[in-house]
């Protein structure tokens, strides 16, 4: 009976542990004017940004005149100003604009 309780026990930790590694809809969600999706987690001095629900990019923060600026070195920047953000991979030749929307959780 010991043995019972204890595997019983056992499962019922590694449960909980494997529950608490899967991380929270966390970041911010922007719809973008051309169509595109971007999923943005603000950490630290840089972002996380998944386009599209897809590719991920990591950028830094670059010093800004206004608002604050994430890029990498493949040309990505994203110029965020209040609740909306702007946009841009080496690929375009001009930004997209992109506001914040409520995504359910």
């Amino acid at each position: 009976m010991k043995t019972t309780t204890f595997i019983a026990a056992g499962a019922a930790f590694f449960a909980l542990a494997a529950c608490s590694s899967v991380p929270r809809n966390t970041g911010t969600t922007y719809q973008c004017d051309r169509g595109t999706k971007l999923k943005v987690d603000y950490v630290g001095d840089g972002a996380i940004v998944r386009v599209n629900g897809g590719r991920t990019m990591l950028l830094k923060s670059t010093p800004a005149n206004r608002g604050q600026v994430y890029e990498n070195k493949s040309g990505a920047r994203l110029q965020r100003d209040g609740n909306g953000v702007a946009w841009n991979t080496a690929m375009r030749s001009a930004a997209e604009n992109c506001r914040a929307v409520n995504t359910p959780l």
